[in-house]
């Protein structure tokens, strides 16, 4: 049951997210035991030709509370989402705004996004990844767990389609920077019109700092 749940993470691994277990209610967790497993998949590799045939396939890295997550189901109907969090009281919120706009296009998983991309996921099966807001990890001590560093990069591109596309927004412009350094193709584009302006983005735009949005294709 989602109750007992714990995030699995290989060891040794090096994560790019705190992890944050995160106090919810009674509600919340009924929730959850009843209507979660509805978005889940299952513990395995993951045939999307089988799973979702003729359907092409999203991934989100760290959806948060959902909002994104969301813009991104309706705008693109004929898709699917699959979203990854590691906070559990966001993975509620989302649940509860999934079912309340009766979205059927949206999987969710409680657990390490890169660890899913190693081990579930096939090479050349994604059409776009998208990562808004990841954690700067802004010591340079920490830089080594940030997502958008060169052996994750490499994952990334070898689990994308060709000509398939990845989306990142960050409010910390050195890691802007070292993206846009270590991400191949990668450019600087106006601001999406359909992504809603989340939690943290309103976190950056209150501490004056500048919002990048960057993407890439996979040629």
């Amino acid at each position: 049951m989602f109750k007992n749940a714990r995030l699995r993470v290989e060891k040794g691994v090096i994560r790019t997210f705190n992890a944050r277990r995160g106090r919810i209610s009674e509600k919340q967790i009924e929730i959850l035991q009843s209507v979660f497993p509805k978005y889940e998949l299952e513990e395995n590799k993951w045939d999307f030709t089988k799973l979702f045939p003729n359907k092409e396939i999203i991934y989100e890295i760290g959806c948060g509370a959902g909002d994104t997550t969301i813009s991104l189901a309706k705008n693109n109907p004929n898709k699917i989402i699959i979203a990854i969090e590691v906070h559990r009281p966001s993975i509620t919120h989302l649940v509860e705004k999934a079912e309340k706009e009766k979205l059927t296009n949206i999987r969710i998983g409680f657990t390490d996004a890169v660890q899913i991309l190693k081990e579930r996921i096939e090479d050349e099966s994604l059409t776009e990844i998208h990562a808004y807001f990841p954690d700067p990890w802004p010591k340079k001590r920490h830089h080594k767990r940030r997502l958008f560093r060169p052996e994750l990069i490499n994952l990334m591109l070898q689990k994308l389609k060709k000509g398939g596309q990845i989306f990142i927004a960050t409010d910390w412009q050195s890691y802007a920077e070292e993206i846009l350094e270590n991400l191949p193709n990668s450019q600087v584009i106006k601001r999406p019109s359909w992504r809603p302006i989340t939690k943290y983005e309103r976190k950056g735009l209150n501490a004056k700092r500048t919002i990048t949005d960057i993407t890439s294709q996979k040629s």
